[in-house]
């Protein structure tokens, strides 16, 4: 297990003590506590923990609460345990039975990219103040998260490392923030799996240090955020709208100017107050706007609709409007726009290779018409060439090539094994084709070609690959050999084409980094001579072509490069 235990802790009693000890005689890795500014009269208790190897215990002078020693361990985590799935968190009041925690931290661990809550069951059993404040806290959380969970409040849960910096901010510091924490979760796009764990409490519940008034208070705010924002927000829309149709007796212009105001003042404060969206405003404001305009277009569309049909104010049917565009306003705030979809970190190839997009017929033929005009314009060997394919798993360029250029032998190299079956596998595959699995920054393979290319390969690596991808090519050419690569530039139509497909969640290659044509340069500058180099502009997202023809090098020259 790789997984740290977090408890915060104010007051221990003995219960903090006997948890520990069976954690410990569990091979956990590492027990983070936080004393919470419990005081001198609870030093014993601490001491008794720290007697165990993996406990480590954090301090803070005063009470600061719940939240802010939860993120006092999060930092603490994060820098002391960089390789670990993430951390789970129990309570130290001895309401959470030591298998339950290990239960969870085993499905965190299964489940590394979700957030993990050990669901209690809120029979008969449990304690009247906790069932109530459950009952109401899972009914607005479902509200304002869009899903139903179990248990809302529990203190049992495995946080995933990608949400780990997230919850270190906020700004939350008591119970509430373990609310906050789920909303975080929710902009992050991560799923939420519910692990059922015993529910246990001592009579009366002594040791809870959770204040039914004051902290179910924090809580309800926590939820009650939106709406106390939209009805600011309502206020500033209609007091605008009021003064401006008096002005200009126009609902189109009134109606204009009244959401533009709002927008300046709601944007902001969902983003931060409400959704604790931390995505890039490049994402998010396009969204949002379109939401505003589609917003106001309905409203306009009833507006209308009242005051014509049914004779009603226009003042009045504006109220009116935006009161029956209250809920689907928030909905799509909460599901469409300060929603992070899940991110790969790797473009899934697996993937692109069983549904290939139908636009990739046209920017594939194109593609192939401009590398079969480099190769015949560049062969040395016209009927006879080797060429090597690099990332060409079920190559979309062989047929054409070898159609109209002949090689004697074409080899394709990869290391994804559904594309490169895919080609084993075809009937009409051409006898010169040879399929070989290898990485392409870690082959070794012992025969030359008078071509080597790839198209949409060097991109998808850190600067270093790409550096190492690059030169991969020149290895496997022949002296006087011509290597074609063939890689996206940040022009302003690809980032323009990428920013909406982006927008619409259709972005399939997460790692996919466009490069500047100086970086690439850059790594072909010891091994060859550009002869030939244009950007593809019809492709949209614009490819730029290099052709460089390899020349000899000192073994020490090319060693060191």
């Amino acid at each position: 297990m790789n997984t740290p235990i977090v408890i915060p802790a104010f007051r221990p009693g003995p219960q903090l003590v006997a948890l520990v000890e069976q954690l410990a005689g569990r091979a956990v890795p590492c027990i983070v506590i936080v004393d919470d500014g419990s005081g001198p009269e609870y030093a014993e208790i601490f001491e008794r923990c720290s007697a165990f190897a993996p406990v480590h215990i954090l301090r803070h002078e005063t009470n600061l609460g719940k939240g802010a020693a939860l993120k006092t361990a999060i930092r603490y985590v994060l820098e002391t345990f960089p390789d670990s799935t993430g951390i789970v968190t129990a309570d130290a009041d001895g309401q959470h039975d030591p298998a339950d925690v290990l239960c969870v931290a085993r499905a965190l661990e299964q489940n590394p990219d979700c957030l993990v809550l050990g669901a209690r069951q809120f029979d008969r059993h449990v304690p009247v103040r906790s069932r109530i404040g459950n009952l109401c806290t899972r009914a607005l959380a479902r509200a304002i998260l869009g899903q139903r969970v179990q248990d809302s409040q529990t203190g049992l849960r495995g946080l995933p490392r990608k949400l780990l910096p997230y919850a270190s901010d906020l700004r939350s510091d008591r119970y509430e923030f373990e609310l906050d924490m789920l909303i975080a979760a929710k902009h992050l796009g991560l799923t939420v799996v519910e692990e059922p764990i015993r529910t246990i409490y001592a009579p009366g519940n002594p040791t809870s240090h959770f204040d039914p008034l004051r902290d179910s208070m924090k809580i309800y705010f926590v939820l009650f955020r939106f709406s106390l924002l939209s009805l600011v927000t309502a206020a500033v829309d209609n007091i605008v709208f009021f003064f401006a149709y008096r002005a200009t007796r126009s609902v189109l212009a009134s109606q204009a100017m009244s959401r533009g105001a709002a927008v300046l003042f709601n944007y902001g404060a969902a983003r931060k107050a409400v959704f604790l969206s931390h995505e890039r405003h490049r994402i998010l404001f396009p969204k949002y706007i379109l939401l505003v305009i589609t917003s106001g277009a309905l409203s306009y569309g009833l507006i209308r609709l009242l005051t014509y049909f049914f004779a009603i104010d226009a003042i009045l049917a504006k109220v009116s409007a935006e009161s029956l565009l209250f809920v689907a306003n928030f909905v799509l705030q909460r599901d469409f726009v300060f929603t992070q979809r899940p991110r790969a970190a790797a473009t899934d190839w697996n993937l692109y290779y069983r549904s290939v997009p139908f636009t990739a017929r046209f920017t594939r033929r194109y593609t192939a018409r401009v590398l079969v005009s480099a190769l015949r314009k560049f062969r040395n060997h016209p009927g006879g060439e080797v060429i090597i394919e690099l990332g060409g798993a079920n190559s979309c360029f062989l047929d054409r090539i070898v159609a109209e250029i002949r090689p004697s032998v074409y080899h394709v190299i990869d290391n994804n094994d559904h594309g490169l079956n895919i080609l084993s596998a075809r009937p009409d595959k051409p006898p010169q084709v040879r399929v070989h699995r290898a990485d392409v920054l870690n082959m070794h393979l012992d025969f030359r070609a008078d071509a080597v290319f790839s198209v949409g390969l060097i991109e998808h690596f850190d600067p270093q690959g790409t550096r190492k991808a690059v030169l991969k090519h020149f290895e496997l050419l022949r002296p006087g050999g011509y290597a074609i690569l063939s890689f996206p530039t940040p022009t302003a139509l690809y980032r323009a084409a990428r920013a909406v497909t982006e927008f619409f969640g259709l972005w399939n290659f997460p790692d996919e980094r466009p490069l500047h044509r100086g970086e690439v340069l850059e790594s072909i500058a010891p091994f060859g001579e550009v002869v030939l180099e244009k950007t593809l502009w019809p492709l949209v997202y614009t490819q730029h072509l290099m052709v460089v023809r390899k020349r000899e090098l000192p073994r020490e020259a090319a060693a060191s490069a």
